[in-house]
This record gives C-alpha cells, sequence and structure tokens, in this order.
C-alpha cells in the first residue's frame, strides 16, 4: 500500500478523464460536471487528471464544465492505454496531491485502473455507480448500484475509509451545462516510465466507446410494459408522432423491444418531451429512466398501477385501443 499523507482541510474532488480518437468522452465531461456540484455544496476544487498524447487542445475543454485544474500527463508512450503505465503516473501523481475523492468513468479502462488504486491508496471504493454523492456529514461516497441483473439497487458507501474511490456509469450526472466563463490552472506532470514494464495491453481507445442510442436523443418517446396489449398500435402511435418506441425491461422480457431500447435503472435515462406509457405498472427500476421527461402520459388498465400517480395525464383503459385512437386522430391533423 502507497503511503500518503493527509490534512484535515477540505480537499478536492478529482476525475480521471478517459479521450478517444483525439477528443475527451462525453463521460469524461458528465464526471467533471457532477464533481463540480458536489465540490461547490462542500467548498472543495475539482481537479482533472488528462493522461495522453497531443493533448494540449483538450484542457480548455475541461474548465468550462467545472474543472478547476488540470494535470496533464503528455507522454507519446501513454497515447495508447497500457495498464502498468496508466497505473505508474497516477499512483505518483496521487502520491504527491493525496486526493480524497476520485471518480473514473464506469469503463473498461477504469475496471483495470480504480481497484488497483484503491487498493494502493486504502481507499474505499463503490463499482458502477448509477447516483453518487458526497456525504457531507461522513465525508465519504454514497451511491446507488444495480444488482442481480437489476432486479433491484443497493445502497452502497466508502463511510470509514481514508480516501474514496468510485467508478461512475453514464447519465448518472446528465448532460453539463458549459459556462463559457469559467477558468482554471494547468500543470504539467513529469513523466517517468523508464522502469515500468508493460504486461497488460488490452483495451485499445476505441474499445470502451458508448454507444448513443436513439432514445438519449429522442423529443417524444412510445414506451411499452408488460400489459400494452397490442404493440402495433404502438409502433402506429410512434410512427405518426415521429416518435421513438422504447419499453419497460418486461417488454424485453416478452421479446417486444430489443436491449438498446429498454428504459430503466438496468437500460437507458431519457428526457424527452413527451413520454407516452403504455401498459407500464411503474416500478421504480423503470421510472428512475423516465424521470427526465418533461411530460408524461400514462395508459393502464388497472386504476391502482403506479404510473397513473405518477404521469401529467392518466387515463384508465386498454392502452392498445387508446394508443390506436390516439395515431388516427393525430394522422388527421
Amino acid at each position: 500500500m502507497t503511503r500518503v499523507t493527509y490534512s484535515d482541510e477540505p480537499r478536492d474532488i478529482w476525475v480521471v478523464a478517459e479521450t478517444k480518437d483525439g477528443a475527451l468522452t462525453p463521460l469524461t465531461k458528465e464526471l467533471v460536471y457532477g464533481a463540480r456540484t458536489a465540490a461547490d455544496m462542500m467548498g472543495f476544487y475539482v481537479k482533472v487528471a488528462l493522461l495522453g498524447s497531443g493533448l494540449s487542445d483538450l484542457v480548455n475543454e475541461l474548465y468550462p464544465v467545472g474543472a478547476d485544474r488540470v494535470y496533464v500527463a503528455d507522454d507519446n508512450r501513454l497515447a495508447e492505454f497500457a495498464l502498468e503505465p496508466w497505473l505508474k503516473v497516477l499512483s505518483d501523481l496521487f502520491a504527491a496531491q493525496a486526493p480524497e475523492f476520485v471518480m473514473f468513468g464506469a469503463t473498461p479502462l477504469s475496471e483495470g485502473l480504480a481497484p488497483r488504486l484503491a487498493q494502493r491508496f486504502g481507499a474505499g471504493l463503490i463499482v458502477n455507480a448509477l447516483m453518487l454523492k458526497v456525504d457531507d456529514f461522513d465525508r465519504c461516497f454514497v451511491g446507488r448500484r444495480a444488482a442481480y441483473g437489476g432486479e433491484y439497487y443497493e445502497v452502497m458507501t466508502t463511510a470509514g475509509a481514508r480516501s474514496h474511490f468510485a467508478t461512475v456509469l453514464p447519465d448518472t450526472f446528465g448532460a453539463p451545462y458549459p459556462d463559457a466563463a469559467r477558468y482554471g490552472e494547468v500543470e504539467t506532470i513529469e513523466v517517468n516510465l523508464d522502469d515500468v514494464e508493460v504486461k497488460i495491453k488490452t483495451i485499445g481507445q476505441v474499445e470502451f466507446a458508448l454507444p448513443q442510442p436513439k432514445l438519449k436523443a429522442a423529443k417524444q418517446i412510445v414506451s411499452v410494459g408488460r400489459q400494452a396489449g397490442d404493440v402495433d398500435a404502438a409502433k402506429a402511435l410512434a410512427e405518426t408522432l415521429g416518435a421513438e418506441l422504447a419499453g419497460a425491461r418486461e417488454a424485453l422480457d416478452e421479446n417486444t423491444i430489443v436491449e438498446s431500447q429498454v428504459v430503466g435503472i438496468t437500460g437507458e435515462r431519457v428526457a424527452p418531451d413527451l413520454y407516452i406509457a403504455l401498459g407500464i405498472r411503474g416500478d421504480t427500476m423503470h421510472t428512475w429512466g423516465m424521470k427526465g421527461a418533461r411530460y408524461v402520459v400514462a395508459v393502464h388498465p388497472d386504476p391502482d398501477a403506479r404510473i397513473l400517480k405518477q404521469a401529467d395525464a392518466a387515463i384508465v383503459g386498454d392502452p392498445a385501443k387508446v394508443a390506436k385512437e390516439l395515431a388516427e386522430v393525430l394522422s388527421k391533423n
């Protein structure tokens, strides 16, 4: 274990950045934005570790989304990910800076780095967090992650550890809102890899690209559940509206939709202007993914279905019949 010296003064929240094809990944910018939100509450600074080659043009993209200082390790030997060089550079940096909170993207790259760094520095580690916050009382990370294939989610904490690490899934903090007026500092890291032997080099930067499904950008979504009835009616409504078709995981189990169309904790988190839920009961696993919708219309045959209480407009009835009638009315306009 690497020994580091900590003070009792407020410290910083760090983000380990990743790049793809010479650009910052969207997840990196989201994590910096999330760190900024937490740092403002705690009175911390946001610091970013940026490793790679040819990084000079990327530093200024980190300030608008929340970075206060960027530590840059720009070296040709870091151009492509190999575990040992990255681990050495980050270990040296963390030993010198003693970060209290560190966030990584939940990617194959961080699957190799985060556990090893946490072990070296005696840090608590939460992996694959889909919700993460800094607890100001216990001064630790508190996060949620899906368990047992998404059947439920569990609350995790790093309380009791001296430092706190987490790998974070996309959409945990939402899209950043850049502030063009923000500025920060940059510090160059001296890279010393003379004694480093590369043993693990299995991840190319193209390997952990996160696909951007149509659902994320959809302004209108028609979503189906187990009690949607005739799914062709839902598809016709979606086509009439120019909407994307989606569904709860139960619809995937019945082969009504495919994996990329699942909305919920174990699927996509969406934020359309209009979300039409047909035959979806409304358990937490699903509603977590649709909570960003601006207006929700829910149709369900059971008047006690939870989603009816959460919707802006609730209709008790046959989802397929309602969808067909809506499509007919809209097609005439």
